[in-house]
């Protein structure tokens, strides 16, 4: 007696195989799942899941509106910590004076380059000195600029800026790659950049030596005065015309 494989009995081997390769899940023991079998699998979940939804509203209602009184909570939620965030964000700080109200030097502390071109138009000789607040060197030079100014101030105009400040006109036009950096402006020409030790001395003998690059010696004994006290090169140039023989 033979054994029965199917539904149609001992001779069905061959309807069995075509009936599991209809219903997506292919041969016996070949793993294969038919794509349209998986979509239309998992399209009858979501629906079931759909109608079980909708049934439990149905019949609990009150489930449904705390899921959506928890929703509209969390959106709240949600809204004002960002809104607070945006709270958290603070301004920078405007810079403060970088040299005291009683220091010969104009301090230009939010970085007024147009300031700085209108002095600059009204003196003979200005002195600038481009500075970051937060840079040791700066620091450190601030007192040799303001003992410096304190000897020139009744002849040059020392001015002060800070070009580090982002929203200053100087940070914004201006781009320097250390601090701090000195120019000299003469009426007639400029800027001379200053290259020396930050000293006030080195730094009065400078502008002294820009103020008056040539001195007018009338007599013999004035010129010997004269090179007795500076051991520098001398350039003479005579107002008395020599005999070429």
């Amino acid at each position: 007696m033979s054994e029965c494989r199917g539904r149609g009995g001992g001779g069905g081997s061959n309807n069995s195989d075509y009936a599991e390769d209809e219903g997506g899940g292919g041969p016996k023991g070949s793993g294969f799942v038919s794509p349209v079998g998986a979509a239309a699998s998992s399209e009858g979940r979501f629906r079931r899941g759909l109608r079980g939804a909708s049934l439990m509203a149905r019949r609990r209602p009150e489930l449904l509106c705390g899921a959506v009184a928890l929703g509209c909570a969390l959106l709240f939620a949600l809204k004002f910590t960002c809104s607070r965030a945006k709270d958290v964000i603070i301004p920078a700080k405007p810079p403060v004076s970088f040299f005291s109200s009683r220091s010969p030097v104009l301090d230009l502390f939010q970085g007024q380059l147009d300031t700085v071109e209108h002095v600059r138009r009204d003196s003979e000789v200005v002195l600038l000195f481009f500075y970051a607040p937060w840079c040791g060197q700066s620091i450190a030079a601030r007192a040799e600029i303001e003992q410096a100014a304190s000897r020139l101030s009744d002849q040059v105009l020392f001015v002060a800026i800070n070009c580090w400040w982002n929203q200053g006109k100087c940070r914004k036009q201006r781009h320097f790659f250390y601090f701090p950096v000195i120019h000299l402006y003469h009426r007639s020409f400029g800027p001379i950049e200053y290259k020396g030790p930050m000293s006030a001395v080195y730094i009065e003998k400078f502008v002294r030596r820009v103020m008056k690059p040539l001195l007018y010696i009338p007599s013999q004994s004035e010129l010997l005065d004269f090179l007795s006290n500076y051991e520098v090169p001398i350039f003479l140039i005579s107002s008395v015309p020599k005999t070429f023989f």
